[in-house]
């Protein structure tokens, strides 16, 4: 990995270490699923079984939130400015998806679904993965942006469908420029925008030219100059690493004919966040996601921004997501 690469990488990781976030890792079924993930320290050791301490710690539990990365680059640079105002109000676990890092499987599918199997294990082992997750039952936020809110949407369900068993209760769902109503027009329709015969191209940049092109459409205003090192360094870090993995990934994502529960509401109440200039999933998507999910959801957009809302403008961002995930009088009193 190239100098400024792994400076940035840096940066990051301390962003997350700094917000009392660890690194961690589970193999989570039998396939040897090994998710590589970051989670609060309070996540990670035994709750005490001495009375008081017990008692203490029960009262000091806090809702945990996941945040749930889309394609791209180490989760860390995804939410590095989320998991310092979170942190202050919630335990986080971040997980970082099968074939992006060191995330792996064995297991044959790569659906969106299969992502979601996983962190669902990791979350509801009872305890024997994230041992502060032992014991009491737990409220816990999802988070997910671009393809992580389609595994998001399979993470809720997931959960929701093991209330009675597990560890956790979801309680809110937010879902940033996600397209859960994608179709294969959709796909098509970005692939010619993006100038390549096939989405995958796009999303799973093989050269330079492939890579500006993603970022020129993920971003509302892209940086005028990005130095071909820093380029040649992302794509072998981030892009050429599992491509072939991503790529199928992407082809298996889970549609309507192969599961017809697909697009129906969720329980849960949900926020969905998006990007005004967003030319990834268009903005009018975000309205069309509502119609989706019913009278629980709704809609913020984020003016002046594209795709990655969350990285383009992360004070408005953490504020709506915030005011969404506490209660008022939390935020009032400086959520910010």
């Amino acid at each position: 990995m190239g100098f400024a690469v792994s400076l940035i990488s840096a940066m990051f990781r301390r962003m997350f270490a700094s917000a009392g976030l660890r690194p961690g890792s589970a193999v989570v079924d039998d396939d040897g699923t090994t998710l590589h993930f970051w989670a609060h320290s309070s996540l990670l050791i035994l709750p005490s079984k001495n009375g008081a301490a017990a008692a203490a710690a029960a009262a000091g539990r806090r809702p945990v939130v996941v945040l749930v990365h889309g394609f791209g680059p180490d989760p860390t640079w995804q939410w590095g400015a989320q998991v310092g105002p979170l942190s202050r109000h919630f335990d986080l676990v971040v997980p970082t998806l099968l074939f992006f890092g060191a995330s792996t499987t064995r297991a044959a599918p790569r659906s969106d679904a299969f992502q979601a199997a996983a962190i669902a294990a990791l979350l509801t082992s009872g305890g024997a993965h994230l041992p502060g997750l032992g014991g009491e039952r737990r409220e816990l936020h999802i988070v997910g942006t671009s393809y992580g809110g389609l595994v998001a949407r399979h993470l809720a369900r997931a959960l929701s469908t093991t209330a009675g068993d597990g560890q956790v209760e979801v309680g809110k769902v937010v879902l940033c420029d996600a397209d859960l109503a994608k179709g294969a027009e959709d796909d098509a329709a970005l692939a010619a925008k993006g100038g390549v015969a096939e989405v995958t191209e796009l999303m799973a940049p093989a050269d330079g030219k492939a890579f500006r092109r993603l970022m020129a459409l993920c971003v509302h205003r892209p940086p005028k100059y990005i130095p071909d090192f820093l380029v040649r360094d992302l794509l072998r870090k981030y892009f050429a690493d599992k491509r072939e993995e991503k790529i199928r990934l992407i082809k298996e994502i889970v549609t309507e004919e192969q599961d017809s529960q697909l697009n129906s509401p969720l329980p849960q109440e949900i926020l969905i966040i998006w990007g005004e200039f967003d030319q990834i999933f268009p903005v009018e998507k975000a309205h069309k996601v509502k119609e989706m999910l019913g009278e629980k959801a709704t809609v913020k957009i984020i003016p002046n921004t594209g795709h990655l809302a969350h990285q383009e403008d992360p004070k408005m961002f953490n504020d709506i997501l915030l005011k969404f995930l506490l209660p008022s009088p939390a935020v009032a009193n400086g959520a910010k």
